[in-house]
């Protein structure tokens, strides 16, 4: 019987090895624009028709290559950039392995021409399917010209599973784009089917480069990110709430300028946001990532999107701070327009709002206090002169303006008149973030206070949910829930924190319990604790439809003037809206839109 194993010819093995590199349009761009920074390029020009399916030309004026290069050029494990096995332990440029010029030469068509500096006269290079490799004279300035078309050509199953030109002419532009992002100091075009998609000039400001591509909206929503710590740093761009996309498209992770793909930092820039931006929205950021080339390992992954690093919780932990100390910095979001900010002498302690206050209904709070009530909310001690009569105010720190609280809007949103236009709060969400923020100061310096329980609640669970619960027993404690077997499948329930002391019952516990069990966690963690946070948030705020005096909205609006991140719920819903005299009066035709 005659054997299976045979030793694959040439011609295949560089078939395989050109699929592993070459992946489409894009990967053939990403490779060409890499080769291109390592020359030394200042202005790179990217050229694709029909979406990169037809062709792909890439034209830099880096440092060209010599005449003599040119034979060896194109050949499989031909590089410039290693020489010693060392050089692997340290790479700084971006292509290494010699794979990428062979790889398309595999499969498609390719002409280089080039110059170098030293030489009068460039070089042109044709490489055609099957057929030998040309060498001639070219004329063109200092640089490189790559010219790949008919890709595929040789493998029709791989052109048939590329996507529309659409779709891949859209994956050459975000590889564009990172790069792009990724170097301000260099000029990038992309042309398609003969359109400028994108024109970005050379020595750009980051914050420039990031406006011109992803929009000037966006770019005044950035806050920088900067930090460093033990021989590492994290530098770039993260957008404030409640800029957001519906998917990871807008999260572009760099080490030592290498646009890269890495769940770890996508799940910790998200972990960030959890509590700022609604469920199913994902952060807007540029991250590049610089530590010690020798703790990289960028060989990982055929094109190089994904790299090792040596001690990546370090990493994560510094990227996660840098981006939470970025976004803690008190500036005002796009929407609202005013800034809400902290006064000096106010506390962070919440209104909290008894169920046992005696209820008041609505026509004998109106005539309790009247609705027309002035609130001063100062920015900068400017006092806007909009109340009649001054000893009718109130201060309150930092709206921007004099604020006038109109009253409930059915007993959901607190409304406030200012001098243009119209604020509206939504109760809960405003007061959710207060909670919220107040229970994690105080997990993240000690012990949540309790309230310990006169009489204990005993709930009455399924047998597999008692057991979960009581396996949750030691991080609930933590969170200030304590929870003991009471033989069974009852679970007795002896504290609760603080401030559900007032909702203590068994209704409102078994909620919370089962919130808590729909989280699904196996083994507690960061994410888990911080979602029994929001949870507890949650059931601790005011309700939705709970009527509030004017005296607690005052109370409400002073306790989200000096709370972090008030702009958005915990769960990243609004707090505030604010709709201003021009939209009003374009609404009532007072104006032409």
């Amino acid at each position: 019987m005659m054997g299976r194993i045979r030793t694959l010819s040439q011609d295949m093995i560089s078939l395989i090895s050109a699929g592993e590199v070459i992946d489409g349009p894009w990967s053939v761009v990403k490779e060409l624009i890499e080769n291109s920074l390592d020359a030394g390029a200042t202005h790179i020009d990217v050229e694709i028709k029909n979406g990169g399916i037809d062709s792909i030309t890439v034209s830099d004026n880096g440092w060209g290559i010599a005449k003599d290069d040119m034979e060896f050029c194109g050949l499989r494990h031909s590089t410039s950039k290693l020489a010693r096995r060392e050089d692997l332990d340290a790479i700084a440029t971006y292509g290494f392995r010699g794979e990428a010029l062979a790889s398309m030469a595999a499969v498609a068509d390719v002409q280089i021409v080039t110059r170098s500096h030293e030489e009068e006269l460039g070089t042109r290079l044709v490489s055609r399917v099957g057929e030998r490799r040309v060498l001639s004279e070219a004329s063109r300035p200092h640089g490189t010209t790559v010219e790949v078309t008919h890709l595929f050509s040789r493998v029709p199953a791989r052109k048939k599973h590329l996507a529309s030109p659409k779709t891949e002419g859209q994956r050459v532009a975000d590889v564009v784009l990172r790069h792009a992002i990724a170097r301000p100091d260099i000029g990038f075009r992309l042309l398609k089917d003969g359109q400028a998609e994108m024109d970005c000039p050379p020595k750009q400001q980051a914050r420039d480069r990031v406006a011109a591509l992803w929009g000037g909206d966006v770019a005044k929503n950035l806050v920088e990110v900067n930090l460093a710590r033990a021989g590492m740093s994290v530098r770039g761009f993260a957008a404030r709430p409640p800029v957001s996309r519906g998917n990871r498209s807008h999260e572009y992770f760099y080490v030592r300028g290498r646009p890269v793909e890495d769940s770890h930092l996508s799940g910790a820039i998200e972990s960030v946001y959890s509590s700022l931006l609604m469920r199913g929205r994902y952060p807007l950021a540029a991250l590049d990532i610089s530590l010690d080339a020798s703790r990289i390992d960028a060989n990982v992954h055929p094109t190089k999107r994904e790299v090792r690093i040596l001690g990546i919780d370090e990493v994560v932990a510094l990227a996660k701070d840098a981006v939470r100390a970025a976004l803690a910095v008190e500036t005002p979001p796009k929407e609202p327009a005013f800034v809400l900010s902290p006064g000096r002498d106010e506390s962070l302690e919440p209104p909290l709002f008894s169920s046992s206050r005696q209820r008041i209904s609505s026509r004998e709070r109106v005539r309790e206090t009247p609705l027309t009530t002035n609130v001063l909310l100062e920015a900068d001690t400017l006092e806007v002169p909009y109340a009649e009569k001054k000893e009718d105010t109130m201060q309150i720190p930092a709206l921007g303006g004099l604020f006038r609280i109109i009253g409930q809007l059915r007993n959901l949103y607190v409304l406030l008149e200012f001098e243009d236009g119209l604020v509206i709060v939504d109760q809960h969400a405003a007061h959710e973030r207060v909670m919220y923020e107040l229970l994690r100061r105080d997990l993240n310096s000690g012990p949540i206070p309790v309230q310990e329980l006169l009489e204990p609640i005993v709930l009455r669970l399924e047998h597999r949910d008692a057991e979960r619960v009581l396996e949750l027993a030691e991080p609930l404690e933590r969170l200030g829930y304590t929870v003991a077997s009471f033989g069974g499948n009852e679970v007795l329930v002896s504290t609760l924190p603080d401030v559900l002391g007032h909702r203590a019952s068994e209704m409102e516990v078994t909620a919370i319990v089962d919130e808590i069990l729909d989280l699904g966690v196996e083994h507690p963690s960061e994410h888990f604790m911080d979602d029994v946070v929001k949870i507890t948030a949650c059931h601790s705020a005011i309700r939705a439809g709970q009527p509030l005096s004017i005296e607690e909205m005052r109370n409400l609006l002073t306790a989200m003037a000096n709370t972090p991140n008030r702009y958005n719920c915990p769960h990243g819903r609004p707090t505030i809206v604010r709709i201003g005299s021009q939209e009003l009066e374009k609404r009532f035709g007072r104006i032409q839109p």
